[in-house]
């Protein structure tokens, strides 16, 4: 497909469904750990994952850092016919990503024990993170320098591929949680088993892009490398917000719970921690699709059609928050169920924090839609502005102000207010933006 002159709506979808599909496989290597790991050892391991999870969103985002950064400025280059600096930038970028996973892969050898309590693994919970973190040091490289490879592939005309990488691996994850948990006996160490060679297969399976003839991607030797790799992590700085802060966020929540309840909350919140993750990852998936066409189109500086682009990601995301929302409102009880092996006192406490936080999930797509719409517009500050209000400035203020001011429970409100504050901030970004004037 011609992203500059095909039928734009027949492109944005083409990109929409493959973006859906490897976002929603994603987050399926967590949330499939929860459920399978939940019910085989109950709440604790719940705990575990949530206590786990800040590790995740430091192998996303990263991995975003670098795929994101340098495939938005390698779109650029190629709609301006500069196909060398193109592929200047992917070189930057790949081996960017795999130095950093090797340096994060041995600081976690080192120090994993010392990781976990700091993300508020007590002596209960830290066996169990141990035992998952066992498989899941060997999976970084791959996850991570695989979620960077997935954005060049995708805006190398193969979205269909980057998905069909995370599909198979997501469905290898699932087989192997079922059985290294409950056939082979293993528990959780056995849910972070899966998770390591459904990460190896995807990776596989994505590298087999460069034996295509269709392969634009070349490895060669770059000129000016740090100032390439500062365009790159400029440019992909705010996405890579976007997801570090979800774990930054997470990590604080935790330590809050455990400062003022007990694991019996933590385990709760690492459900609906998974939950969001779930359906954070859709909607980065919509941000995703609109990037390559956007960044495409602004290069030749075809302003409708990324109007037209904007409209269709904020109307899809606008009716999957409401879907969301109603979902998760309306059945909590089934959705701790489907987590964990549920007690009575998980059951007292739950629904109520799940209802509440839901709230986010109304406004929490479009926040992120504007968010890689700037992005992928080069305006890197607006974007970034973005991020850090959701992911740090209002959130972690009011994770720490609501609880000390109004009682424990009311932290359940942080999302829904720090989505709600974003968004009127994130219009009136899009609002002065010359090609959003629809808005």
């Amino acid at each position: 497909m011609d992203m500059l002159t095909g039928n734009i709506k027949k492109i944005y979808f083409h990109y929409l469904f493959a973006g859906l599909g490897s976002a929603i496989i994603i987050s399926i290597y967590i949330t499939v750990d929860t459920v399978v790991a939940g019910q085989y050892e109950g709440p604790v391991a719940a705990a575990a994952l949530s206590v786990i999870s800040p590790l995740w969103s430091l192998f996303i985002s990263i991995g975003l850092l670098f795929g994101i950064g340098g495939a938005i400025l390698t779109s650029v280059l190629r709609s301006e016919g500069d196909e060398a600096r193109a592929n200047e930038f992917f070189t930057v970028s790949l081996f960017a990503g795999i130095i950093i996973s090797i340096v994060i892969t041995a600081l976690l050898f080192l120090f994993r024990e010392e990781f976990l309590r700091l993300c508020g693994a007590d002596e209960e919970v830290l066996p169990y993170a141990l035992s998952y973190v066992k498989w899941l040091v060997y999976a970084i490289p791959f996850f991570l320098v695989g979620t960077a490879l997935s954005a060049f592939v995708r805006n190398d005309g193969a979205p269909f591929l980057a998905m069909l990488a995370v599909i198979s691996g997501g469905a290898l994850n699932i087989f192997g949680d079922i059985f290294f948990v409950f056939t082979c006996d293993m528990g959780i160490e056995g849910a972070g088993l899966a998770t390591m060679l459904g990460q190896l297969v995807a990776f596989a399976i994505l590298s087999t892009h460069f034996l295509s003839k269709r392969c634009k991607l070349r490895l060669i030797k770059p000129e000016s490398i740090t100032h390439k790799l500062a365009q790159i992590v400029s440019m992909g700085f705010s996405p890579f917000i976007v997801d570090i802060s979800f774990g930054f966020l997470i990590f604080c929540f935790n330590n809050q719970i455990m400062r003022y309840s007990n694991s019996t909350y933590l385990a709760v919140f690492g459900t609906i921690a998974n939950v969001t993750v779930l359906l954070q990852s859709l909607f980065y998936g919509i941000g995703q699709a609109l990037q390559p066409i956007v960044s495409s189109n602004f290069g030749a500086k075809n302003f409708g059609r990324i109007r037209a682009i904007l409209r269709y990601s904020f109307a899809t995301a606008l009716i999957m928050g409401v879907i969301f929302f109603a979902l998760v409102f309306s059945f909590p009880d089934i959705i701790l169920r489907m987590y964990m092996h549920i007690t009575d006192e998980i059951l007292m406490v739950g629904p109520a924090i799940i209802r509440t936080y839901s709230f986010a999930y109304l406004l929490m797509g479009l926040n992120i839609v504007a968010s890689y719409y700037l992005q992928a517009l080069k305006q890197s500050n607006s974007a970034l502005l973005i991020s850090l209000l959701r992911g740090f400035a209002v959130s972690l203020a009011l994770i720490f102000l609501l609880p000390a001011t109004a009682g424990f429970k009311a932290i359940w409100l942080t999302m829904p207010l720090t989505e709600l504050l974003t968004f009127f901030i994130a219009l009136a970004l899009l609002r002065k933006n010359p090609t959003s004037t629809l808005l």
